[in-house]
């Protein structure tokens, strides 16, 4: 099996910086979002942050999110 890439970025949230360490496939359909949506990539960071419930890790939100928002587009 091959492992997917890990990449880090740090993403400035409302209160603080964040150290992302998130698979290139992720950090790829998180431009995509927020080139679709015309959005920056921390706009949308910052949301799912403030979202989240607090036991939630900020990388596995945003995992989630990209899936959730991909999934939805299809059936429409």
């Amino acid at each position: 099996m091959v492992w997917p890439s890990v990449v880090s970025r740090t993403i400035p949230l409302t209160d603080r910086r964040a150290k992302l360490r998130l698979e290139m496939a992720i950090w790829s359909g998180l431009d995509e979002i927020a080139k679709k949506e015309e959005r920056p990539v921390r706009e949308l960071c910052q949301e799912v942050d403030s979202s989240r419930p607090t036991t939630m890790p900020l990388t596995n939100a945003i995992r989630s999110y990209v899936l959730d928002y991909f999934r939805r587009s299809d059936f429409r």
